[in-house]
């Protein structure tokens, strides 16, 4: 259905939340941004995730996020564990098998696009709410604040 309310709803949150990973990732300087399903849970209000949810988020994160690995506790969409998001190509770089998020982006090899989760640096380890994270984008759009920017690092990849 092209109008459906619902459907234009979640694309709205999902690009709201999209915009804001986004300038986390370069404010972090990183290519990919991982969510874990506790991110997810936050940043959309769900606790329950069906599998056509799950694929309009990846399909409305894409003009941000183009390049995108979902991890899965079980075969079903609806079991998403981890999302990695990324502006480059990121596939080669991520080891397969079994294992946690953070397992997963130790074990991506050295010249791996910067990564981390989206959660490992946050302050007091909450993720915003959707208000704050509007308030958040529109302060930086009217050019009434600038992002804070990291000091430069020599950084690989921020390790967990």
């Amino acid at each position: 259905m092209a109008n459906d309310p619902h459907r234009e709803a979640c694309r709205r949150q999902h690009r709201i939340v999209a915009q804001y990973l986004a300038v986390q990732a370069w404010q972090r300087r990183l290519d990919c941004i991982v969510l874990v399903r506790n991110d997810l849970e936050k940043f959309l209000g769900l606790t329950r995730f069906k599998s056509a949810r799950v694929d309009w988020l990846r399909e409305d994160l894409k003009p941000w996020f183009p390049y995108q690995s979902p991890y899965y506790r079980t075969g079903s969409p609806s079991s998403i564990h981890s999302l990695f998001l990324s502006r480059v190509p990121i596939d080669l770089h991520l080891p397969t098998g079994s294992m946690t998020t953070e397992q997963r982006i130790k074990k991506m090899k050295d010249d791996a696009p910067p990564t981390a989760r989206f959660s490992e640096t946050l302050s007091e380890g909450e993720v915003p709410t959707e208000k704050d994270i509007v308030a958040e984008l529109a302060v930086l759009s009217a050019g009434l604040d600038a992002p804070a920017i990291p000091k430069k690092k020599k950084l690989k990849r921020r390790r967990l």
